[in-house]
């Protein structure tokens, strides 16, 4: 009887273990869900935002009144994995150019891009900081 005991306290034991496991590494990666808003460096280097939106869609622009109307950078984007690939539509600083960067999520609201592939310089520029939430 003592052995059927030990051997179920041990089977919920491991599935409690492996359920939280799980759940946590999902909610500290990046995925569309946790990005989609509007953040900015935690340097003062430069004064950006950057805006991901529901529809796959970002923007960058040194305000959020500018976004909108006079953005630096705007495109589609796509996360994959690790993987965050930006496509600019046209802009006048990145041209129609194909960004890939490693994201990974520092703690809920800061995210840190890193390079794998860019020709925009100003891009990769940009994205040297660790990111902040704006707002949602």
């Amino acid at each position: 009887m003592r052995l059927k005991f030990l051997i179920l306290f041990m089977t919920i034991l491991s599935i409690s273990y492996w359920g939280i496991g799980n759940s946590q590494s999902e909610d500290a990666g990046a995925n569309l869900k946790n990005i989609i808003g509007i953040w900015k460096p935690d340097s003062d280097h430069y004064n950006l935002v950057l805006k991901f939106n529901t529809d796959g869609t970002f923007g960058i622009a040194y305000s959020v009144e500018k976004l909108d109307t006079r953005p630096i950078d705007r495109g589609n984007f796509k996360i994959e994995g690790e993987q965050v690939t930006f496509v600019s539509s046209g802009s006048p600083t990145c041209k129609t150019y194909i960004g890939k960067y490693s994201i990974k999520m520092i703690k809920k609201g800061n995210f840190q891009l890193t390079v794998e592939q860019d020709p925009c310089n100003d891009r990769r520029g940009f994205f040297v900081a660790d990111w902040n939430r704006v707002k949602e």
